[in-house]
């Protein structure tokens, strides 16, 4: 209820309160508690002497670092101009988006990779989580307070050497307020783009309708980037849903037949059909709707040609032309469909 309370409106301006709103806030209370319990239970996997003379980053630890030293900034202009609920708002979708939904998820891949790098992503996964919570401590002060005192014990207790720069104070409300550090612009575009591929290949899957535990084959003619996604492998292929032992990535490589072709700057993707779905199945059921809106825009290019046009109402004419140029729309993306599984 706070929550929704200081970040709901705008100042100046009533406040309709949606109860709907203060439930989804209920949530992110929860999505905060289970992300600290998803680090403290990967505490076990990492060794005081896993600890590296310096730190491990991957592509995907700088980016959320720089990502976290930005919502900082952002935060502290905003509070500066007495725009609080708008602050709250962006560390709420930075923690949720950025951290939650993405490196998170990440973070899986890395930790099972064990050393230096799984307790180098343990270090990073702790640091943003305290210092969000730091920003977020003025907002929800019970919840975020008891869950860092939750991680304040639990990384204590395991001496792993990993905490705040500081040190952990006594509580989180006397705890220093984060301060923004230096971004590694190139890391982060870098990782940017992994990210925007990413979100490709799942909207292919999802125009595709492949199922999402289905892991699809992929080539990458990646360029100068060619390196850089050898390197992310494991994290595109856990990200996308993509098979490992299907996946190419090469500075050139040549599109496989029935294949959709996915361009994003320097890197192109190649999505074999044949690996998404039953390409005689697919066909099939196109070539189905194909007949299907053919008997039904020549049913209604026969009823617009005919006095039912000049006699009925303009406005139920007009209606009928609509529906016609829907389907002819949909009769052209079916029959390209069909075109490109030739």
């Amino acid at each position: 209820m706070r929550f929704t309370l200081l970040t709901g409106g705008t100042p100046g301006n009533d406040l309709n309160l949606s109860l709907d709103r203060v439930a989804s806030n209920r949530n992110f209370g929860n999505k905060i508690w289970n992300t600290a319990r998803f680090i403290t239970r990967n505490i076990s996997k990492v060794k005081a002497e896993d600890a590296p003379a310096e730190p491990a980053y991957t592509a995907a630890d700088r980016w959320i670092l720089g990502r976290l030293s930005e919502t900082i900034a952002t935060v502290d202009r905003l509070m500066d101009g007495y725009q609080y609920g708008e602050a709250g708002r962006q560390a709420y979708d930075f923690l949720w988006g950025d951290y939650a939904d993405w490196y998170l998820e990440l973070s899986k891949v890395q930790m099972n990779k064990g050393g230096a790098t799984a307790w180098t992503t343990l270090s990073v996964l702790l640091e943003v989580l305290d210092k969000t919570l730091r920003l977020l401590h003025p907002y929800i002060p019970y919840v975020t307070e008891a869950t860092w005192q939750e991680l304040r014990k639990a990384f204590m207790e395991a001496d792993l050497g990993i905490g705040p720069a500081e040190g952990w104070a006594e509580a989180l409300i006397i705890a220093d307020w984060p301060k923004p550090t230096e971004i590694d612009l190139a890391a982060a575009a870098e990782f940017e783009q992994l990210r925007e591929l990413v979100r490709r290949i799942r909207n292919i899957r999802a125009e595709q309708g492949v199922e999402p535990a289905k892991r699809i084959p992929a080539i990458l003619a990646a360029g100068e980037q060619t390196p850089f996604l050898q390197e992310q492998a494991d994290a595109l292929a856990f990200l996308a849903r993509l098979d490992s032992d299907q996946l190419t990535i090469a500075e050139t490589a040549e599109p496989a037949p029935q294949a959709i072709t996915l361009a994003l700057g320097p890197i192109t993707c190649y999505l074999p059909l044949a690996g998404m779905v039953d390409l005689g199945a697919e066909r099939g059921r196109l070539e189905t709707d194909a007949d299907n809106l053919k008997q039904e825009i020549n049913r209604l290019t026969g009823l617009l040609n005919s006095p039912f046009a000049e006699k009925a109402p303009e406005a139920v004419v007009q209606k009928e032309r609509d529906k016609l140029s829907k389907l002819e729309a949909s009769y052209a993306e079916v029959t390209g469909r069909l075109k490109s599984l030739a």
